[in-house]
């Protein structure tokens, strides 16, 4: 009796560590690999059916169904970013060539436009901040010299607007902006005391209102369009004791004062609301730590209901970019797959090969661009 006493206390024991564990069990993310470096890659599309990506020459190219095109070529260490939407009509690119000798987030950019896996690409002109706004139909990007918001139609090149900005305290300050409508900006900027506020800009009378300013310049703010709403995010900055919090009001705006918020926190998140990935959910990365002890992770947030769902248990996330479907988490220095099915690694999503086989087309890809 006493030995079966024993046995079932060990096999009780043993069943609570395996609950314990499994309850412990933490979200395991896979980590982005691709048939050539990480590092080069520029913008894979949601099928895998074309890349561009840079090399250490200088120059951005394109590949697809074994065949490779060079759209921009650049100084050597240039460096390329790509923007895309879900509209997946147009492709933004910005070019830097100083990456490497003239260290400054505000340094002026050559933008260009492309569309979605095209390999024409058109200048558009200098900034930084690009975005594409309205179904890809707009083109915006930000001068930190100048302090003026550009805006292009990406169809009609003579359809542009511009607005200058008031901050006058923070050289640093990027303007978050959204279009709701070819004749409504949404925009932020700051006051005198260098406290974040939210515009809107309406085309037709070419006037900005002021719908929106903090009390203190110690919160930053983040704005985004999710299904019919304008969405704010305000995140507290170092170790002040702002928290944060996430409120949204429904579009047409009649009294942004009245905005529905949906989440909020003691703590000072980072931010970085993804608004476009999902018609249910805001994705960003919440501090799960305090302000003295940050521990970062990526959430989704549900506007119906308000609640909160981990993505990740890495406690050091620090960035989020959703690639044309594709939902990925920078965690020291390497990249890794939070929601998307696409294996970029063995996909194999190119058509038939040429009649001379894969072994000419890659020798012909080779002496075309050179085998760096």
């Amino acid at each position: 009796m006493a030995l079966e006493n024993k046995k079932n206390m060990i096999l009780k024991l043993v069943f609570a560590f395996l609950l314990g564990q499994s309850a412990q069990a933490k979200i395991i993310l896979p980590e982005l690999l691709a048939k050539q470096a990480v590092n080069n890659i520029r913008f894979l599309s949601q099928d895998g059916k074309f890349t561009y990506y840079q090399k250490r020459s200088g120059s951005l190219l394109f590949s697809s169904n074994y065949k490779v095109a060079e759209l921009i070529k650049g100084q050597i260490g240039t460096q390329y970013t790509l923007i895309g939407t879900p509209a997946r009509k147009k492709i933004v690119v910005m070019q830097n060539e100083n990456f490497h000798t003239f260290y400054s987030i505000r340094s002026r950019e050559k933008i260009f436009l492309l569309d979605f896996g095209g390999t024409n690409p058109k200048e558009v002109g200098m900034g930084s901040a690009a975005a594409l706004h309205l179904n890809d139909s707009w083109l915006s990007y930000y001068d930190y010299y100048s302090k003026v918001l550009s805006f292009e139609n990406t169809t009609n090149a003579a359809l542009k607007f511009s607005l200058k900005l008031n901050n006058r305290i923070n050289p640093y300050f990027t303007p978050q902006v959204v279009m709701s409508d070819d004749n409504t900006v949404y925009y932020t900027d700051l006051g005198e005391n260098g406290a974040v506020g939210l515009l809107e800009f309406k085309r037709n009378t070419g006037k900005a209102e002021l719908i929106f300013k903090a009390t203190t310049p110690m919160v930053k703010a983040e704005i985004c369009l999710h299904n019919d709403y304008l969405v704010m995010g305000l995140f507290g900055l170092n170790f002040s004791k702002n928290g944060a919090s996430i409120t949204r009001a429904a579009l047409p705006l009649s009294d942004f004062k009245k905005r529905e918020t949906i989440y909020t926190s003691s703590t000072n998140d980072f931010g970085q609301l993804v608004c476009d990935f999902s018609k249910d959910y805001i994705t960003f990365i919440k501090n799960f730590g305090s302000n003295d002890q940050i521990s970062t992770d990526l959430v989704d947030l549900n506007p119906s209901n308000k609640e909160i769902k981990m993505l990740s248990e890495m406690k050091t996330i620090t960035s989020v970019i959703n690639m044309d479907g594709t939902l990925l988490a920078l965690d020291k220095g390497k990249y890794y797959i939070v929601k998307g099915t696409i294996d970029y690694k063995n996909i194999d999503s190119l058509k038939a090969l040429p009649p001379s086989g894969a072994s000419e087309a890659i020798k012909q890809i080779d002496k075309e661009l050179g085998n760096e």
